[in-house]
């Protein structure tokens, strides 16, 4: 009988001596660390970097649960200025991932074939080349308009005299309308390689869309 109950104090003691063991963490196990870099890319690795002290992190058991946060430190100017430039370049890459689906769902309901992009395109250069002739025209007539002018003041810049007034206003003038027309020109044929790189880019992803969708 008293061997019975030595027997059973033993098995009761190995019994709480195992559970206690359960509830430690097995030595040599492996810890897996995830943090979060100064641009907000999202890491994982067995040690952590000495850069990231004071930034946070989490520790990881093999099954990927969370044994252990540790709570970022007070950011300095430096961190708080790396995340926001972190945060503002995300903000952008999303904004531009929206434009950019706007832009193919307005690309596939618009157009059905890629020679529908070339009429298109060719409607809004014909435009655009109307509008450039005109102001070629006005920069002719401005250059009629100085070279008469400058016909008329030559006799009296010759003699060394004043030459009227109204000659001279009127090639003052004409110098303005060539300077600003001439800029115009140089506007208008600027938007019109826009217009042609425009509908060339957009003819290029069109193709990009229906090859995927096929």
């Amino acid at each position: 009988m008293a061997r019975l109950d030595v027997t059973r104090r033993s098995l009761t003691s190995a019994t709480l001596l195992l559970i206690g063991l359960a509830g430690l963490p097995a030595w040599g196990q492996a810890t897996t660390y995830r943090w979060v870099d100064e641009h907000g890319r999202v890491h994982y690795g067995d040690v952590m970097p000495g850069q990231q002290a004071g930034r946070g992190h989490s520790e990881l058991d093999r099954q990927g649960r969370v044994l252990r946060e540790t709570e970022r430190a007070r950011l300095t100017p430096a961190d708080r200025q790396a995340r926001e430039e972190a945060q503002a370049r995300q903000e952008e890459a999303l904004r531009r991932a929206e434009q950019q689906q706007r832009h193919d769902r307005a690309l596939l309901t618009t157009y059905v074939s890629e020679q529908e992009i070339d009429l298109v395109r060719d409607r809004a250069m014909e435009l655009e080349a109307l509008r450039l002739r005109s102001l070629k025209a006005r920069l002719a007539s401005a250059a009629e308009k100085l070279a008469y002018s400058d016909a008329q003041i030559a006799p009296y810049e010759r003699a060394g005299k004043p030459a009227p007034a109204a000659f001279t206003q009127m090639r003052e003038e004409a110098r303005a309308e060539l300077a600003r027309t001439g800029e115009l020109i140089r506007q208008r044929e600027q938007a019109m390689e826009q217009v042609r790189q425009r509908f060339d880019a957009d003819k290029a992803r069109f193709r990009e869309l229906k090859a995927q969708m096929r």
